[in-house]
């Protein structure tokens, strides 16, 4: 059975994060483009994205956003290799890209949200859940201490995931609580959905 990536899952929340690649002084919009290819599932598309935002950290190594995408972009390199040692290589290089970008600039919660995302869409006996979990404790506690730091849909996205790790973790009522405040943000009606049949499957 090959490994599956939960990969569209993801498209719609990491989009939401494309919007601080504005902050990119470089070809942004080609990026992001292909950087939302590459989560669809184009294997090009991939290679293309690698490429630029390799390009791109030789010319801007502290651009610390355009590395995590970078090790995200890896992990979907991952996903497209078959099974054996390259493939979780490659998914190592890519964890320790975007932990890379984290640790360097631990309070930008952009770069924070890209890494949670992608770990949490990971296979579960790949993915660091105990980071996740981390990450999206982190930055809920940010977004109630300085909501305005996010953009409505990072709001959606941050508290219908952190939502969904509490419900796996068993603890139901703070789900509740969690997707409650990602129903104040339904800025996405598919992701408006999800929180919907969330709170409505949890009762």
């Amino acid at each position: 059975m090959p490994i599956i990536w939960r990969s569209l899952a993801i498209v719609l929340p990491l989009l939401c994060c494309l919007s601080v690649l504005a902050d990119f002084n470089f070809e942004q919009q080609e990026i992001a483009q292909l950087y939302k290819r590459a989560l669809a599932g184009d294997k090009p598309a991939v290679e293309q994205c690698i490429a630029k935002l390799e390009t791109a950290l030789q010319r801007e190594p502290q651009n610390h956003l355009a590395r995590v995408y970078l090790g995200s972009t890896y992990t979907l390199r991952s996903r497209d290799l078959p099974f054996g040692p390259t493939k979780l290589k490659v998914l190592k290089q890519g964890l320790a890209v975007m932990d890379e970008a984290v640790n360097a600039i631990p309070s930008d919660v952009h770069v924070r949200l890209v890494r949670a995302l992608t770990t949490d869409a990971l296979p579960f006996f790949l993915s660091p859940r105990s980071a996740t979990r981390q990450d999206f404790e982190t930055l809920v506690a940010s977004a109630r201490k300085n909501p305005s730091q996010f953009s409505e849909g990072d709001l959606q996205v941050i508290y219908l995931n952190a939502g969904n790790l509490a419900n796996s973790d068993g603890n139901t009522a703070r789900a509740h609580e969690l997707w409650g405040e990602a129903a104040r943000h339904p800025v996405d009606h598919e992701l408006a959905e999800k929180v919907n049949a969330a709170i409505a499957k949890a009762k």
